[in-house]
């Protein structure tokens, strides 16, 4: 069975009890899914819920009693009953020991991982802690250029150096494609005092690239491999999708459980796949990046949406998948519209999400999105070339129904590409990687001033900028802003695209450089 090495304590009385059930399990003889079935966590704020009087503690709308009358007219009192805080018998976040820990042990059980952390700060908190926990100032991390902004933040909360690996590109898509191992041994050879590595399985688009390869050279060096599988909280779960990343060798790895199986907003998951990562040093680098007053909101659903994964994740993932391959069938009559099937060599690609190129329309991806929502079909995200929708387990023949007739009504208004705008540009989509002539954390604590866009080109910024979604920042603390980047950056705030990072000037954007 995969269980955890913490998760003895609980199979000891777990055994004694009989597991009849029809799960196909013998009585007597525990099986995965008898283990998994409980939820220790939602089952003590029930409890508690149930029995309290005279609670004098936070939060202060006692269980509801005290809260704004038309959240309790709309949300119901059940949902300020679980609103709770570290009391007695509902266990401490960031030193458990009780209810929490045995809800987290379930967590690494059914994930493969030695430990597992329940985050509330969303795999923000996660990715921070990895980097504080195996990385000092100074120190070379490899890593993809084009990785979510809360790397940046790591970046420069820890001081780490980053060695970031060159940039290629699905021509079609004008998508950059996650780093292959061969990238990452290239980069080893030259700066061979790395102590990590850190990869994204798979990124925003999907795509993921060979992770058992990338931990296979990570662990030749010794080193840790830390990865930002954020989006990748369904994998694992159905033959026909890959792999979870502690299943390929990764040594910490960050997984949204919002995002895709169930959890409420902000609730994600921290595993360690081995002990090259200190499990205290971890905890404590959470301590500092996370609240100390958690949401048992999130935690519970955290609790709740491990549970549905172990017990019904295969079957919702089969019916995801044929949900989705309905979408694409449904999706390949459009001659004017192109759905990613494939990323090349050494990739795979999450058959759940689809990026949808309407170039052949004359469309980008933000004008796309936009005629798509005046039909009612709102996409995760949008870039200059794609827009990227989501499949969820909620999601049925309706959902798809209303998809396709979107996309054909778009098409019906757009039936002929406009010169130049075709998916042929995509490679102009996303500008290379400016020089880093700084490391983010000094370029971050050092004076800066803020300039017109225009004047910012040749200075070094000293801010994240990234259109969001998806949040791959366009400049990093510590990076020349070039012409290509200024003019990107233009295009962006021409379409209406929201930059973090950016700042409203009296007449032009302005961006902050160091002074």
């Amino acid at each position: 069975m995969f269980l955890s090495r913490r998760t003895n304590g609980l199979s000891g009385s777990f055994k004694k009890r009989s597991t009849a059930n029809g799960s196909g399990c013998r009585r007597r003889k525990p099986c995965i899914a008898d283990f998994q079935a409980r939820c220790p966590l939602v089952e003590a704020l029930k409890s508690y819920a149930g029995r309290i009087s005279a609670g004098f503690h936070t939060p202060g709308h006692f269980q509801g009693k005290a809260a704004p009358p038309v959240l309790r007219q709309w949300w119901g009192r059940a949902v300020f009953a679980a609103d709770l805080t570290e009391v007695p018998g509902l266990d401490d976040l960031h030193a458990p020991s009780g209810v929490i820990r045995r809800a987290q042990e379930l967590a690494a059980a059914l994930a493969g991982a030695k430990e597992t952390f329940f985050l509330t700060n969303g795999s923000t908190a996660g990715v921070l802690a990895m980097f504080l926990a195996a990385l000092g100032p100074g120190e070379r991390v490899i890593l993809p250029r084009a990785v979510h902004r809360s790397v940046v933040a790591a970046l420069v909360l820890s001081g780490a150096a980053p060695v970031f690996l060159p940039v290629r590109h699905l021509a079609d898509f004008g998508i950059p494609l996650p780093p292959p191992a061969a990238a990452y041994t290239a980069a080893l050879a030259r700066y061979p005092d790395a102590r990590a590595l850190f990869a994204l399985y798979p990124d925003y688009y999907g795509v993921a690239v060979d992770l058992r390869a990338v931990a296979t050279t990570a662990h030749s060096r010794g080193l840790p491999l830390l990865v930002d599988a954020a989006h990748g909280v369904l994998f694992g779960r159905h033959p026909a999708l890959p792999p979870g990343a502690i299943a390929c060798g990764a040594d910490a790895a960050v997984e949204s459980v919002h995002k895709r199986a169930g959890a409420l907003t902000q609730a994600a998951w921290l595993h360690l796949g081995s002990g090259r990562l200190s499990p205290p040093r971890v905890q404590q680098a959470l301590q500092f990046v996370m609240t100390s007053s958690p949401s048992y909101l999130l935690l519970a659903s955290l609790d709740a949406a491990r549970r549905q994964l172990a017990l019904s994740g295969e079957r919702l993932c089969r019916r995801l998948l044929s949900l989705a391959a309905e979408a694409r069938r449904a999706l390949r009559r459009f001659e004017a519209v192109a759905v990613l099937a494939a990323a090349g060599e050494g990739y795979s690609l999450d058959p759940t999400r689809l990026v949808l190129n309407f170039g052949a329309a004359g469309l980008s991806g933000y004008e796309a999105a936009r005629l798509l929502r005046r039909h009612g079909v709102v996409a995760e995200m949008a870039d200059f070339a794609n827009v990227v929708l989501l499949l969820s387990p909620g999601h049925g023949k309706q959902e798809i129904k209303a998809l396709t007739r979107a996309v054909e009504a778009v098409l019906a208004q757009h039936p002929v590409a406009r010169a130049g705008r075709g998916a042929g540009g995509a490679r102009l989509f996303f500008p290379a990687p400016p020089p880093l002539r700084l490391s983010p954390r000094e370029a971050w604590l050092a004076p800066a001033e803020s300039v017109p866009l225009e004047a910012a080109v040749g200075r070094v910024s000293a801010a994240v900028v990234a259109p969001a979604p998806p949040g791959i920042p366009v400049l990093v603390p510590g990076e020349e802003v070039t012409e290509e980047v200024a003019n990107y950056l233009e295009k962006l705030k021409e379409k209406g695209v929201p930059v973090h990072g950016m700042e409203e000037g009296v007449d032009r954007p302005a961006l902050r450089v160091v002074g």
